[in-house]
């Protein structure tokens, strides 16, 4: 986050898109103060643009995992408004974790950290070397091949607890195939899916 002065909002504005070297569709901002005097005028806002928070999410991962001990590369990139960071160490399966749940933790603790820092509820996703990607390949092709089960069969089906990002992936796959819907039940990491059978 940046702050930046003007006499009024518009020219707060304008001081942020010059330095920035940004239009005004780029910049995300907030009003902190507006002052209307008789004598002076002051605007204070405070902003931020998209390749900030790829710029803060990197150096904040490389910075944790460095301090671990760990030699870290990362590549960020935007993608339907969600920001991603793959990450690739000299040992990925110790970051993983046993079914990616170290992965989980830095995930959720990056995101905190993203938002705190810009003020925001940002999407952010976290992977490293590929790892969530194959996992979310797997669980379409369980997905589809439980999904025309349950077609065939007309028997629910209920799977096993997955983590959300998991689960997100299984509704949309189901949400694709006709005479199916699914449903969420339990808490935290007992949280499982139930694919149902509808006419």
């Amino acid at each position: 986050m940046k702050t930046y002065e003007g006499k009024t909002v518009d020219e707060a504005l304008s001081n942020a898109c010059l330095d920035l070297g940004v239009t005004l569709d780029d910049l995300h901002y907030e009003v902190i103060e507006e002052k209307r005097g008789l004598f002076s005028k002051k605007a204070v806002i405070q902003c931020y643009v998209d390749s900030m928070i790829e710029e803060y999410m990197s150096s904040f991962v490389r910075r944790i995992l460095t301090d671990m001990g760990f030699t870290v590369e990362t590549a960020t990139f935007i993608q339907d408004n969600r920001f991603y960071c793959n990450i690739d160490t000299d040992n990925n399966s110790i970051l993983i974790g046993k079914n990616g749940v170290i992965l989980r933790t830095l995930n959720f603790i990056t995101k905190h950290a993203v938002n705190t820092e810009f003020k925001e509820k940002i999407e952010i996703s976290l992977d490293i070397n590929g790892y969530k990607e194959s996992r979310f390949q797997k669980v379409t092709a369980m997905g589809k091949r439980i999904g025309k089960q349950v077609q065939k069969t007309h028997v629910d089906v209920k799977l096993d607890p997955m983590p959300a990002d998991e689960r997100k992936v299984m509704h949309s796959v189901i949400a694709e195939m006709d005479h199916l819907r699914t449903e969420s039940s339990g808490e935290g990491k007992n949280r499982y899916i139930t694919i149902y059978y509808v006419d």
